[in-house]
This record gives structure tokens, C-alpha cells and sequence, in this order.
């Protein structure tokens, strides 16, 4: 009995037709078919009812099914694990630049220095593609705001805070205040990030307008900081954005920011990890340097 053959089996077992299976496995019906029944002959006992169109397990078959997918996970993580011995054990971060961008890189540097074999994969997504990709096992870890008020299978660790800032062309008139008063922002065309992809922040944003009673007339919607930069440097509104968030304003100094005398609840940054899973000892020490990081930044 080849490996093989137990992963045959299980796609069969579990398309319940082995035509189906067949063209998944990139097989031809007729080899499929023979590699079944060798199976069969090999145990001697038979594995499926077959139909006309359809084959179901037979009580040996399920009991098959069921050890086989054990071997066969089995199998895939000691091949990881041989494969991640010869190229160094993966830690994949998902952060958001405009919270993670002041500490992250020094917590990676320090954690490489202690950890050189564990290869770190940094994915800029925005912050529902982190939560999914993380409860999907895509992710071990993420930098991220937690969303209040709302239940997650996520455990967070708590890193930093963060208040807020307007962010603006230089050639705005709110440029000639100090700072901005609430009612400052009334009628002005607002950026967010966008709603589908950054929830988080904006109900922060909207709530904060709707709270202080000022309208406001949304005029772009952004999947990223760099596409809101863009925005910002042509004049299209003015953005609310944490305070850590990256703006490059450049030698011309297109883009300037000024202090809010009201604002939204200051944004928590956070590590999160599956609330249900285990985590890694790589993952833990990465935390550990994030937390540092972040206290000295």
C-alpha cells in the first residue's frame, strides 16, 4: 500500500463519485478505478458501493477514510518540517503599515539576531484580509487595531496606542490653524480608507462625525495608505489617520499635519493570534520583541 493510493482513495472517498475524483487527480476513470480495486484486493475487503452514477463507503471504507487522513496530514507535516529545516521555519506577519510601521522593522531586526533560522514574511494587507487570512491558518500572527465592541476568535496582546491627526495638502486653509477644532471639519471632503476592507477604522472616523454632529461629504475611499497619500497630495479632501501612519511628505513639503483638539478613541495596536490554536515558540518570541519594540518607539 502506497501513500498514493490512501490519497486516491480519499479523494474518491470524499467526491462520492470517481469520475469526479478522477478529473481532480488529473487520472483517467478506467486507472482510477484500478487503483481501487487493487486496494480492495490488497486488504480483501471491499471499500465502496458502487452505483450506477455514484459510490458510497463501505463500514471499512469509512473506518479507511478516516486513519488515512490521519497519515496523510501526518505525512504532509513531517515533510514540511524536513523542508523547513533546510530552508529555516516560517513566521508570516500580516501588519498594517500605517500601525505597525514605527516598531515593527526594529522587533524583526532584534528577533532575527536571536532567531536566525526562522524566516519572517511580512504581508501588507488591509485589516478583514489579516483577520480572514489568520483564522484560515494563511497568518501566525498580525499587527493590527482590535475592533471594540465586537466578538473575535482572536487573542490579542496588547502593544500600543495611538491618537490622531489631520492630515492635509499645504495649501489647505485648515493648514493656517495650530489646531483643529471639531466644528473645523464641518462640510469638508473627507478620504478614508474604505469601509469593506478597514471597518475598524472607519466607524472610528464616521462615528467620531456623527458624535460631534458635522457633515462631511465622503469624497474618496481608499484600500491603502499609499493610494490615500496620492489623494491627499492632489488635493482631493483631507484624511484622519493615526498618528504613527506613514507620510512621506517629500522636499516639498506637499502634505502637512496638524493636532486635533477633539478626536476619535485613540487606536490600540495589538499582536493577534487564534484565539483556538497553538502557538509556536517562534511566535511567542516574536511577540515579545514586538512589545519591546513598540514601549521604546
Amino acid at each position: 500500500m502506497e501513500l498514493r493510493h490512501l490519497k486516491h482513495f480519499l479523494a474518491v472517498g470524499e467526491a462520492g463519485n470517481i469520475t469526479v475524483a478522477a478529473k481532480k487527480l488529473r487520472l483517467s476513470q478506467p486507472a482510477l478505478s484500478r487503483q481501487i480495486k487493487a486496494l480492495e484486493e490488497e486488504l480483501d475487503i471491499a471499500l465502496l458501493e458502487r452505483g450506477a452514477h455514484s459510490v458510497h463507503l463501505t463500514p471499512a471504507g469509512e473506518i479507511l477514510m478516516t486513519e488515512a487522513r490521519k497519515l496523510v496530514r501526518f505525512s504532509d507535516a513531517m515533510i514540511e518540517k524536513v523542508k523547513s529545516s533546510a530552508l529555516g521555519q516560517p513566521l508570516r506577519v500580516g501588519y498594517s503599515p500605517s500601525l505597525a510601521g514605527e516598531f515593527l522593522s526594529v522587533a524583526i531586526e532584534r528577533f532575527t539576531q536571536f532567531h536566525p533560522r526562522v524566516r519572517v514574511s511580512l504581508y501588507d494587507w488591509s485589516s478583514a484580509e489579516m483577520r480572514a487570512g489568520l483564522l484560515e491558518g494563511k497568518l501566525d500572527l498580525i499587527v493590527a487595531g482590535p475592533c471594540e465592541g465586537v466578538p473575535e476568535p482572536i487573542r490579542w496582546i496588547p502593544l500600543r496606542a495611538y491618537g490622531w491627526r489631520l492630515v492635509m495638502h499645504a495649501s489647505h486653509p485648515l493648514g493656517k490653524k495650530k489646531r483643529i477644532a471639531a466644528k473645523d471639519l464641518a462640510g469638508e471632503r473627507l478620504l478614508l480608507f474604505d469601509r469593506q476592507h478597514y471597518p475598524d477604522y472607519w466607524e472610528r472616523v464616521t462615528g467620531f462625525f456623527r458624535e460631534k454632529n458635522l457633515q462631511a461629504k465622503v469624497a474618496g475611499e481608499f484600500d491603502g495608505v499609499n493610494s490615500l497619500v496620492a489623494a491627499l497630495e492632489g488635493n482631493l479632501g483631507i484624511a484622519l489617520l493615526a498618528e504613527s501612519s506613514p507620510i512621506d511628505r517629500g522636499s516639498k513639503q506637499r502634505l502637512i499635519t496638524r493636532p486635533l483638539s477633539e478626536e476619535p478613541p485613540r487606536i490600540e495596536v495589538a499582536a493577534g493570534v487564534g484565539a483556538d490554536s497553538n502557538i509556536s515558540v517562534q511566535t511567542l518570541a516574536f511577540i515579545e520583541e514586538l512589545k519591546q519594540a513598540a514601549s521604546d518607539s
